[in-house]
């Protein structure tokens, strides 16, 4: 097969053991990453205690026990100091309504008949210690002079502006309460707003008094901005890796979810970012505690976020202990993540993975080689032979690039344009060696003539179906190796070629069969001749139906993609999650799969007519398969469980495929003649 591809083939060799090599330093780095931090909305949690008069001490303990080890706390603000009794405030304009109706008095009172009450301010009362954090907060974002204590017969802050945006600026700490966490072994982590104004100097003096507070937090940022936001961005960057903190970026499968200014700051702060999955209050309100609960896991498992954002519940039916609920949920998140090998506690940015220059280089020119022998096969079916000497041409010009690219520490693009090489050589590369029909060479299985029994065109079919995709493995291996950078394990990046690898192999497979079944030189004066021809209505309808299945099919790839069809969909896949260790793709075990060993099987049965129609849609299981390794924030044993799942219930059900055309060759006649099935006196011959 490689003879003239000898050298090649040693080079494709050496590239595939350098992604091993390389395979093997990622999974140490995922298998240590394995802790994992439950945070509790504080301001949610709060709420549910007020309701059930339970107080934070008590809140705090159960929660600790029940497997959470962080608490989101909310900057304070005005607005929230004020609930919880910690301070008053005015603006000026409903100060002095309330002058002149005697319904205030104190300091106020005293500096309105001063005539020092102006109408678009906001005065602040409170304890001292509480009205400096206040001073300090507002000092930052509006300037020192826009924040001044005025003495008289007790302290007031006035602050020289009003509205919401002064009511909701994130202004620090909020007192005491990283010592009540404390207390309870909690961490505390810190919702921030993003600042409406910024006084000169002021990210310094907001990031100096947290850095006071002694806590590492992770800054998780509240609304739809990160602090910053947009000009400031390199400044918080900076700001974030001199106090030692951590990015928390909130994982969006919707553009409305995304943060505005995420992308920038994650490039800033590498590696300090820990992904963190949440679910909204809407999306708890139709969910049930064992649905928010699978997500959750599934998010820790499949996806490497290490913040689990837990939001309570709620709304709960009448007479259920909306308290002891939320407990239990807590509860089977923490059983289920340590039941996972998953450790508690606080969660920390994923390693650096380095990867040694010279394994990137023999990976790339491994998947250099193959690509080239991928091609020359392929040229020399539907065109005409490469000369050797091109391909050798071609792999060391790309050689040549690979080592610029090294050198200029640019590595970036050229590993993703190496990885979609990847992804459509080796299966298209498998699929055209293995499959019946796709080279000018007789296969093996029509020289030994067809098969008679039902049990070995099954064998065939699942033989023919793992034989593929070994390959398909290898080249979803070797993609995975080169695309393992840290950018590409946390999602900061994703795999751009990932709608392309989904439509070529197959394509390329299809036009592969067509040129096996016609004569030499025949395929492109068919294919001409055949676009000539009317568009009748049937074949238009088939068109119609193919390309919506494709449009759904592509639009289904990726974590964001399209949404499940209905509630079977859902109920299969929630079943399969609670019973396997990783979910299989759809795609993967209910169709490509299922239709490759059925491709293999009409092969082995000498029903060539049928063999391209299966095997397209069984190539769909094949990019299926390297697509679930191109999700690189995916740690690999998910990866591999993925795939034999897929493989071992799409074998099962390709056996079904085949059961159902032995049975129905009753209709057809049992003999085969020239590879097109002969019909039986009375019946019709199947079209």
């Amino acid at each position: 097969m490689f003879r003239r591809y000898t050298a090649l083939a040693v080079c494709a060799v050496l590239g595939i053991g350098a992604s091993f090599v390389i395979l093997a330093l990622r999974y140490q780095v995922e298998r240590a990453y394995h802790t994992v931090e439950i945070t509790a909305d504080g301001d949610d949690w709060a709420t549910l205690a007020r309701r059930d008069g339970v107080d934070l001490g008590t809140l705090y303990s159960a929660l600790h026990e029940r497997g959470v080890r962080g608490v989101a706390l909310y900057a304070a603000s005005l607005r929230r100091l004020a609930d919880r009794g910690m301070i008053s405030y005015m603006t000026g304009t409903d100060v002095l309504n309330a002058v002149r109706t005697g319904a205030v008095g104190g300091p106020l009172l005293d500096l309105a008949r001063q005539g020092r009450i102006h109408p678009n301010s906001t005065y602040v009362l409170g304890d001292p210690a509480v009205l400096r954090l206040v001073q300090r907060g507002f000092a930052d974002q509006l300037g020192a002079d826009h924040a001044v204590l005025r003495e008289g017969s007790g302290p007031v802050l006035e602050i020289a502006a009003r509205g919401q945006e002064v009511e909701d600026a994130s202004l620090g700490v909020p007192p005491g309460a990283i010592q009540a966490l404390h207390e309870h072994e909690l961490a505390a982590e810190l919702r921030v707003l993003n600042f409406h104004y910024v006084a000169p100097g002021g990210l310094d003096g907001f990031f100096s008094d947290l850095r006071d507070a002694g806590q590492a937090f992770t800054l998780i940022f509240d609304r739809d901005q990160v602090l910053g936001y947009d000009a400031l961005i390199p400044d918080v960057a900076a700001e974030i890796k001199q106090s030692g903190f951590t990015f928390g970026r909130i994982e969006a499968f919707t553009a409305t979810r995304k943060q505005k200014g995420e992308d920038g700051l994650t490039q800033l702060v590498a590696p300090r970012m820990i992904r963190v999955f949440s679910m909204t209050p809407q999306e708890l309100a139709t969910s049930t505690p064992a649905d928010a609960r699978d997500k959750f896991v599934l998010a820790a498992r499949e996806r490497n976020v290490r913040i689990l954002y837990v939001r309570p519940f709620l709304s709960t039916a009448a007479g259920v202990d909306e308290m002891q609920t939320n407990l239990d949920y807590v509860q089977s998140i923490a059983d289920e993540l340590t039941q996972a090998g998953f450790k508690l506690g606080k969660a920390v940015p994923l390693p650096v993975l380095a990867t040694p220059a010279p394994l990137f280089g023999l990976a790339a020119l491994g998947t250099l080689s193959v690509t080239a022998i991928t091609t020359a096969e392929v040229w020399g079916v539907l065109v005409r032979p490469i000369p050797t000497a091109g391909l050798h041409l071609a792999v060391a010009a790309g050689t040549l690039v690979t080592v610029a690219v090294l050198a200029l520490h640019h590595v970036t693009l050229w590993r993703e344009l190496l990885a979609f090489l990847a992804a459509l050589a080796f299966p298209t590369l498998g699929m055209m060696w293995i499959v019946p029909g796709t080279r000018r060479a007789r296969a093996p299985a029509a020289a030994a003539g067809p098969v008679r029994s039902g049990l070995r065109a099954f064998a065939c079919g699942v033989a023919g179906l793992w034989t593929v995709s070994l390959v398909s493995v290898v080249g979803a291996l070797v993609m995975g190796a080169l695309l393992s950078e840290w950018d590409f394990m946390m999602e900061v990046r994703e795999f751009l070629g990932v709608k392309l690898a989904h439509i070529v192999p197959v394509v390329v497979l299809g036009l592969l069969l067509a040129a096996g079944g016609a004569p030499e030189g025949a395929l492109w004066p068919r294919l001409r001749a055949w676009l000539r021809q009317p568009l009748l209505l049937g074949y238009g309808i088939a068109l119609i139906l193919i390309g919506t299945g494709v449009v759904f099919a592509l639009g289904r790839t990726g974590n964001a993609g399209l949404p499940a069809l209905g509630g079977l969909e859902l109920k299969s896949r929630i079943v399969l999650q609670r019973v396997l260790i990783a979910r299989p793709r759809t795609k993967e075990y209910l169709v490509g799969d299922p239709f490759m060993v059925l491709a293999f099987a009409l092969a082995a049965a000498g029903l060539r007519r049928w063999v391209l129609p299966a095997a397209m849609v069984g190539a769909v299981g094949q990019v299926g398969l390297v697509n679930s390794f191109s999700h690189i924030h995916t740690p690999l044993v998910y990866a591999f469980m993925r795939t034999l799942y897929a493989l071992a219930i799409g074998s099962a059900l390709g056996g079904i495929l085949v059961a159902l055309l032995w049975w129905t060759r009753r209709w057809w006649g049992p003999s085969v003649e020239g590879g097109v099935p002969r019909a039986s006196p009375g019946s019709s011959r199947m079209a």
